[in-house]
């Protein structure tokens, strides 16, 4: 279950949503330190979504899924979160959630901890926000866990006979 980090600025819903997505100890002070390290926009001046290559960089698995594939995480048992960006118009400007197999966790002000992603969508749509046609899910393997499996993967595999 994801836990939620909000927001201290207008800008850094990207900074918590990351933090949020990864987890312990990855808090908000290390990923915007992180950060830092990955450029946010390219050569050409569009905005980079630089935490694609911070979670690779870290051992994190992700991938741009459907729209639609947001319904499965209730089924994932909290092995897969994600990132679901918006545009607001009204505001002309984008926002970026996590999302659970319990829900929405907005690191917005005053938001709570979870939102059904039905309510959630439901009630966005009402103020006008427009969600983007895909998300990026996110697998949550930490490097320690890596190294600690495969370790154990050797340790059995030198216990069988030759």
């Amino acid at each position: 279950m994801i836990v939620r980090i909000p927001q201290r600025t207008q800008e850094d819903c990207a900074i918590c949503t990351v933090a949020m997505v990864m987890g312990p100890p990855y808090s908000y002070e290390r990923v915007l330190g992180d950060s830092a390290k990955y450029p946010k926009i390219t050569s050409n001046g569009k905005f980079s979504a630089w935490w694609e290559i911070y979670f690779r960089d870290e051992g994190f698995d992700n991938i741009y899924c459907h729209y639609g594939g947001l319904y499965a995480l209730e089924r994932q048992g909290g092995s897969v979160v994600g990132m679901l960006g918006m545009d607001i118009p009204h505001l002309n400007r984008g926002h970026i959630v996590a999302i659970d197999e319990l829900g929405v966790v907005d690191p917005a002000d005053n938001a709570p901890d979870h939102v059904p992603l039905d309510h959630y969508v439901w009630n966005r749509k009402q103020d006008g926000v427009v969600f983007h046609t895909e998300w990026l899910a996110v697998r949550r393997i930490h490097p320690e866990r890596l190294t600690r499996q495969d370790k154990d993967l050797h340790e059995e595999r030198a216990d069988e006979p030759v």
